[in-house]
């Protein structure tokens, strides 16, 4: 007998005590992320991540120093817009934590930078070596004209 998965949607819409605070806490969150949003210019909402608000203080989280600063500079002004809404009212100071490794967009493999050498090239390169009169150069360059594209 093959046991199906159950829809997450019975689990996030049942009535249980345990899920309850968490979905609360998150839409909470989720709201102030929005009223952040708005507060910010677009490019520096991004790198930003909602973490908790405990004891009146936000914490963010910053993918990188150079926004972590940026995002500094704003907290006064953040906190003045709070106070215009009931949801952040209550926040009176805002901790920012950097983590490099929180990253908000899409990672891209890691491609190595590599300049290919045509074959045309590497021929054209082969001519002048000829008149090089120093042997180490003269070797270094015929080195890399064996890289060419074939």
């Amino acid at each position: 007998m093959k046991k199906h998965p159950a829809p997450i949607a019975k689990f996030l819409s049942g009535n249980t005590q345990k899920l309850a605070p968490l979905i609360s806490e998150a839409k909470r969150l989720t709201q102030i992320k929005i009223i952040l949003n708005q507060a910010l210019d677009h490019e520096l909402a991004k790198h930003i991540q909602v973490s908790r608000l405990e004891h009146n203080q936000l914490r963010l989280i910053v993918d990188s120093p150079a926004w972590a600063t940026r995002l500094r500079y704003k907290q006064t002004e953040i906190i003045n817009r709070f106070q215009n809404y009931a949801i952040t009212k209550i926040i009176t100071s805002i901790h920012i934590k950097i983590n490099p490794e929180t990253t908000f967009q899409p990672k891209t493999k890691n491609k190595k930078n590599t300049i290919s050498l045509s074959a045309e090239s590497a021929h054209q390169m082969l001519d002048e070596i000829e008149a090089i009169s120093d042997s180490g150069l003269k070797d270094a360059l015929i080195r890399i004209t064996r890289h060419a594209k074939k």
